[in-house]
């Protein structure tokens, strides 16, 4: 039986698809719900000769799962590439679908990475937890905010601490604050243990894996930083440089150029918080293990402010972790 290209664009509630055969003509198209039933109901219409291409949006991760044992091959397409290839002023559901499709079958489809089964589910607990510890800094900010509304500024480094909960119910404060306050602090002390089981099971799942013991060798990086980068990052091979990974992580700067002019704004911010997060945490560590990182926060600092030095220091370290991780060699304070 000869070979198929499938294209389908996933949405909410359904999904539209395209069926090309190797000459470009359309063998059947339609729609079938995003659920379950409809989605095994389509697998089963599938003789396993077809490759299928979706991008990566919504659940479309489970929609593959799905559909994995039942198709010949499967791809995910890199949407950006797709628009710029694909760009029309006629854009429906059933367009998208077929020039996935048609996409495919010329060879010209610009594909991003699937990670593995083991890298999703690290990438789940790791998202996990960096959510749950941003809804507790948020909590926090708010209490500092609540307090500042009554003209109270609490010299402690961490709000919900039993010193700080002492003090702040021994505050002359008003009492829809203090409850407010209370509140939140209950949700932080409900959290938290939670944050924790995640660290331990993070902790257990890092056991044995080269790429995260070369990562703890970077001064800052320990093993929850060391899991998050390794989870977002999968296979660095995916990468053809450190400037692409650099530019994985968000912490280039947008660049617009018009002739002579070229000006660089802030940074791109694309990809994953948590990784973002995990590289800029670990600079203040970083820059005082190595003397070339430390020039360069310097550098930028003295030009620009600190923020942007630390940004700076994030996007070299990016940079040296994919050599690091390409090269199988552990950080050297006197080669970054």
């Amino acid at each position: 039986m000869s070979r198929s290209y499938v294209g389908i664009d996933v949405h909410k509630k359904r999904c539209v698809y395209h069926e090309l055969d190797t000459r470009g003509n359309v063998i059947r198209r339609g729609r079938f719900g995003n659920n379950l039933a409809e989605v095994s109901e389509f697998g089963s219409s599938l003789t396993g000769q077809e490759a299928i291409v979706v991008e990566p949006v919504l659940n479309y991760l489970w929609l593959l799962d799905q559909l994995a044992g039942q198709v010949g091959s499967i791809y995910v397409a890199t949407p950006h590439k797709v628009r710029v290839i694909a760009e029309a002023k006629c854009k429906t559901d059933r367009y998208d679908s077929r020039i996935l499709a048609e996409l495919l079958r010329t060879n010209f489809l610009p594909e991003s990475y699937i990670a593995s089964g083991a890298i999703r589910e690290l990438r789940l607990l790791v998202r996990r937890r960096y959510w749950l510890v941003q809804m507790v800094v948020r909590m926090k900010n708010r209490i500092r905010y609540l307090l500042f509304l009554e003209g109270v500024d609490l010299k402690v480094a961490d709000v919900s601490s039993e010193k700080a909960i002492r003090e702040i119910k021994r505050l002359y404060i008003s009492d829809w604050i203090r409850g407010t306050i209370l509140e939140l602090l209950g949700i932080i002390g409900e959290i938290s243990p939670r944050i924790r089981e995640l660290e331990r099971e993070l902790e257990g799942r890092s056991q044995g894996i080269k790429e995260i013991e070369l990562l703890r060798t970077i001064p800052g990086i320990g093993v929850i930083w060391a899991v998050t980068i390794y989870a977002e990052i999968g296979d660095i091979n995916r990468f053809r440089s450190g400037k692409a990974f650099a530019s994985y992580t968000g912490l280039v700067p947008i660049v617009r150029s018009s002739g002579e002019s070229i000006h660089l704004g802030d940074i791109t911010r694309t990809g994953s918080r948590a990784l973002r997060s995990a590289l800029v945490e670990a600079t203040p560590m970083v820059i005082k293990r190595s003397p070339s990182l430390r020039r360069l926060y310097a550098r930028v600092n003295y030009r620009s402010n600190w923020q942007k030095a630390k940004v700076a220091v994030a996007r070299k370290l990016a940079m040296i972790i994919y050599a690091m991780l390409k090269n199988q060699t552990p950080f050297m304070a006197e080669m970054a």
